[in-house]
């Protein structure tokens, strides 16, 4: 079956609690999350306009709130930057693309955009931040030049930046950047042949009707995952070759029938906010507004394992860079209609850390 009742029967499905509740969380709806990969810390942005970061421990239950930055505006993204994730780079309403020191506690604009930054990512190879805006562009920095020649790339999109994703595959050929833009449309670049002037090796319609709502690369650099707000995943192959293009297929899911619904209601759609590659597997999770994590095989095209319901819409998600750890971020500002409206209340904005289980994340390979 295609993603369908028997691959769920057959998954795995948790009854474990949904992890550690990180202590302090934003005030208002959660943003982003992103683990450090040589640290560990988990970074989190918030509408309420902080950008925080965590020492976090599922098996102790620990969570420590280690730096906290304060705005006047709400943050969209952020990413950590420095090979030892020395400092975090943050964008949103403000317009600007925004560097903080976590040694020093220290903030300083790195350039701006006319309107809102709404992707932002550090590229480890080139020392290069890449930055996507609603107003239209992709814009490359070079932090550790002076302020006027720090600019070292502006693109036009096809429209407003919706999403943003860096590859970081180990073969530095397939390192690619790619976005989704309003008006349906997908382009990819290679990060370093962009900073050469080079265009987009990708440009076409997104093979999703609805926007899109989050993106992710695997980790071999072939292919990526892009979701959208109508409970829809594709898997696209950054190659246009007609084997690639017979790879790619979109399949449904997050689509969850209340329990008050009658037997001939058909399940409600609700938006993939969140979708994050396992480092090490390759299969891929998502997080919707019916409040479930669910972890794919896209080669196979199975459910592998869905977690238990969280309290409210699944905003974000990440993997620890070693893979055993993963963070959901629940949020009010997308909330899960059919939750219990106390229990939603409780957590309406709320980061929960567990362990990752080998069974929960392992395709099976004959």
């Amino acid at each position: 079956t295609f993603f369908g009742v028997s691959d769920a029967i057959a998954m795995a499905t948790t009854t474990a609690p949904l992890g550690m509740e990180v202590r302090d969380p934003p005030t208002d709806g959660i943003s982003s999350l992103a683990f450090g990969r040589k640290s560990g810390a988990l970074l989190v942005t918030s509408w309420d306009g902080t950008t925080r970061v965590y020492d976090v421990d599922p098996e102790s239950g620990a969570s420590t709130l280690r730096h906290r930055f304060d705005g006047d505006f709400p943050v969209l993204d952020a990413c950590f930057a420095g090979a030892d994730d020395r400092a975090v780079v943050t964008g949103g309403l403000c317009n600007a693309v925004t560097y903080h020191d976590l040694a020093s506690g220290t903030s300083s604009v790195v350039g701006t955009h006319g309107d809102a930054v709404r992707c932002v990512a550090w590229d480890e190879e080139t020392g290069v931040i890449f930055s996507a805006s609603w107003d239209g562009t992709v814009r490359a920095w070079d932090p550790r030049l002076p302020a006027e020649t720090r600019l070292v790339r502006s693109a036009s999109l096809p429209g407003k930046a919706h999403a943003m994703a860096l590859s970081r595959a180990e073969d530095a050929s397939r390192r690619r950047l790619v976005l989704a833009t309003s008006g349906g449309k997908t382009v990819a670049a290679s990060p370093r042949a962009f900073l050469e002037g080079a265009g987009f090796v990708l440009n076409r319609d997104s093979t999703l009707a609805h926007q899109t709502r989050a993106l992710a690369c695997a980790p071999d650099g072939e292919s990526f995952v892009n979701a959208s707000v109508e409970g829809r995943v594709a898997w696209e192959r950054f190659g246009e070759s007609e084997g690639d293009k017979s790879s790619q297929y979109a399949f449904k899911c997050h689509r969850t029938k209340a329990e008050e619904a009658s037997a001939e209601e058909a399940p409600k759609p609700f938006a993939v906010n969140a979708v994050a590659f396992h480092p090490v597997t390759g299969a891929f999770a998502t997080g919707g507004g019916d409040g479930f994590v669910c972890v794919w095989d896209g080669l196979k095209k199975k459910r592998l394992w869905q977690s238990a319901r969280f309290p409210a819409s699944v905003a974000c998600l990440a993997f620890s860079g070693d893979g055993r750890r993963i963070a959901v971020a629940v949020s009010r500002a997308r909330r899960n209609e059919t939750a219990d409206k106390q229990m939603a209340d409780a957590f309406s904005n709320a980061v929960f850390v567990r362990r990752v289980e080998d069974a929960e994340v392992t395709p099976k390979r004959k």
